[in-house]
């Protein structure tokens, strides 16, 4: 099935911050063109590799992020490479790049430029801090972005320096903006005829990340300080017996129920004390209790969950509706029986490679399943021949573009 950016151009000039967003839009429908500079994306360079062996082709993060895209090689710094370049852009509709804010209008290929000629181009730029403003001439990978825009200052334990996650979650977060934008700039151009600039800031993006702390900031202006494991006064993340879930031990409409439900769940394992099979629920609020009975609350739970693998805590919540979820890790979601049961995973193949692996197969469940996995990630120049032949550029021109380093 056609998907719905079917038809669409996408020049993906893009570093890691973007390679995301040019797999969406590609798993989409769109035809994204990754341009690499000559030999390769510095970050084909990153590991970890393919089977422990380091090579530019066999980088996992290559490999994941831009599968559905063609490839090209061109450099951008020489007068012939952008003379390509504007030739390509004559044949999109959309570029996509992550340079520092000026970089590519310094180069005689910013939008305002590139518009006077293709009024209907839409331009996206993800940079740390957008395009204007005190901080965009500023640099900032992942941890700067995840730090300024306020996520790790809320995550990690209250007695030790905050964390982030091991991966890069403000380019993740920020792709999936980057695309819906682009994505309204289409639709909106089908009204205009005119294309836009869409401005991503990696800082901005992190906002989603607090969750209802921007809406609690209104009520009450004061710093939030990270609790770790606990939300407010009682946990929130659980010792299981091979690894972590969560559960809140709290009251109300909600979840006065839901801890019932636990407490049965308990003494139907016969690991409930007698005093909290008795326990009145009806009145319990968390924010009430004394400490000693949430100490005493929160060992009965820890003492039965530590006992139970996150598996089976799960399936018996999903069974007697309790709000429980495990911690998954990557071992437990490439396991997950829902995402195999729904077919989430597509193997792909790469001869090239002696290899074979398995891929998120869509980000989401469209009406005409039009979101999915259209091939692996290019190698180095693999559409070099094709992409620069449609332009007019010869076999033979092409082969002294190759020896002067210009693709």
């Amino acid at each position: 099935m056609p998907g719905s950016l079917e038809g669409v151009r996408v020049i993906d000039l893009t570093d890691p911050r973007g390679f995301l967003a040019g797999k969406i839009l590609a798993d989409m429908g769109a035809d994204v063109i990754k341009l690499e500079p000559p030999g390769g994306d510095p970050a084909r360079c990153r590991g970890p590799f393919l089977g422990g062996v380091a090579d530019p082709e066999r980088s996992l993060l290559w490999l994941a992020l831009n599968t559905s895209k063609r490839g090209i090689t061109l450099d951008l710094a020489a007068e012939r490479g952008r003379e390509l370049y504007r030739a390509l852009i004559e044949t999109a509709d959309v570029v996509l790049e992550s340079f520092a804010p000026g970089e590519l209008a310094a180069r005689g290929l910013g939008y305002e430029t590139l518009r006077e000629a293709h009024p209907q181009l839409v331009h996206c730029a993800i940079t740390p801090f957008g395009q204007t403003g005190p901080y965009a001439g500023y640099r900032g990978h992942d941890l700067v972005a995840v730090a300024m825009g306020g996520n790790a200052a809320l995550t990690g334990d209250p007695d030790r320096p905050p964390v982030r996650c091991s991966m890069p979650t403000a380019y993740y977060h920020a792709a999936p903006e980057a695309a819906l934008g682009i994505t309204f700039a289409l639709l909106a151009r089908e009204e205009t005829g005119r294309g836009q600039f869409v401005d991503v800031s990696l800082q901005e993006c992190q906002l989603q990340t607090l969750l209802s702390a921007p809406g609690q900031h209104a009520r009450d202006p004061r710093a939030q300080r990270r609790t770790g494991a606990r939300t407010g006064r009682t946990r929130e993340i659980w010792a299981a017996k091979d690894g972590y879930v969560t559960f809140g031990l709290r009251g109300g409409p909600a979840r006065i129920p839901n801890l019932i439900a636990t407490v049965e769940y308990m003494a139907a394992s016969g690991v409930a004390p007698a005093w909290l099979c008795e326990y009145d629920w009806s009145s319990f609020n968390h924010n009430t209790v004394s400490d000693e009975e949430i100490e005493r609350l929160e060992a009965a739970f820890g003492a039965f969950f530590r006992t139970r693998t996150m598996r089976e805590l799960y399936e018996e919540a999903l069974e007697r509706r309790i709000l429980l979820a495990p911690c998954n890790d990557v071992r437990e979601l490439a396991e997950h029986p829902q995402l195999r049961d729904r077919e989430f995973f597509v193997t792909l193949e790469y001869p090239e490679l002696g290899a074979a692996i398995e891929h998120p197969g869509f980000f989401a469940r469209s009406s005409n399943d039009g979101i999915r996995l259209r091939g692996r990630a290019p190698q180095i120049g693999e559409h070099n021949s094709e992409i620069f032949e449609a332009l007019g550029v010869s076999e033979t021109a092409l082969a002294e573009l190759v020896s002067e380093g210009v693709v």
